[in-house]
């Protein structure tokens, strides 16, 4: 009995084994193929305005702004703050939020799928690649990087036989403190992803909702993001 034991359990983990390296190897080339192509699209080569919608919710409060920024592939204008110029304060805010944030755009997803560590099969069969957790600098806030609390998932299509990110969702893995006095117990963001007239992949909009509580009191934002390329 021990003889046919020792036998059988090199065996038996040489099986268990071999389903793991197979999914590597699928994982792989899929993820490397489009993080290759990620990384050639430059920021400096696109020209766009972006329209973001905020809804911010509180107690006796609840706030709408909507902000029209514009990239020219070189650097951010601020064109207007509830479709009126934006004030010395607005202003002020903007530069140091374009500062602290890299430029959006499909080209972040080499960054971020060089984190993704397994592969999975949604109920539509699409691939879907699995973020456990977010690199450095993939989200931040006003103040605070808060990506080590965040996971994220690629759902993967195809054009022309070419796999490319159709959208990325990302939500918190955990109930996290954002400050001293803000505890977040929601956050999720999606980015939806749509092919360009040059046959690239290129952000086309984004939305991002955020709970938490200050003080005891329940809060939150919701924001609404479309692109418009030039």
């Amino acid at each position: 009995m021990m003889r046919l034991a020792r036998f059988l359990v090199p065996l038996l983990i040489a099986g268990l084994a071999a389903p793991v390296a197979a999914q590597e190897l699928r994982l792989e080339p899929l993820r490397e193929a489009i993080i290759s192509d990620a990384r050639a699209l430059d920021p400096a080569g696109i020209a766009f305005e972006r329209t973001t919608t905020a809804v911010r919710r509180g107690p006796g409060i609840k706030d709408k702004t909507v902000t029209v920024e514009r990239w020219d592939g070189e650097r951010w204008t601020l064109v207007s703050v509830n479709g009126k110029p934006p004030s010395a304060s607005q202003f002020k805010s903007f530069r140091k939020a374009t500062a602290a944030n890299p430029v959006p755009g499909y080209h972040r997803l080499a960054a971020l799928l060089a984190a993704a560590s397994d592969i999975q099969t949604d109920s539509d069969g699409r691939k879907v690649l699995k973020i456990p957790v977010l690199p450095p600098g993939s989200v931040r806030t006003d103040s605070a990087d808060i990506s080590s609390h965040l996971s994220g998932e690629a759902v993967i299509a195809t054009n022309e036989g070419k796999p490319w990110v159709a959208r990325l969702k990302v939500r918190a893995r955990e109930n996290f403190k954002l400050n001293l006095l803000i505890k977040v117990t929601g956050f999720e963001q999606t980015y939806d992803y749509r092919i360009g007239p040059d046959g690239r992949p290129r952000l086309a909009s984004q939305s991002a909702d955020s709970r938490g509580s200050m003080f005891g009191f329940a809060g939150g934002q919701t924001d609404e993001v479309t692109y418009a390329y030039r």
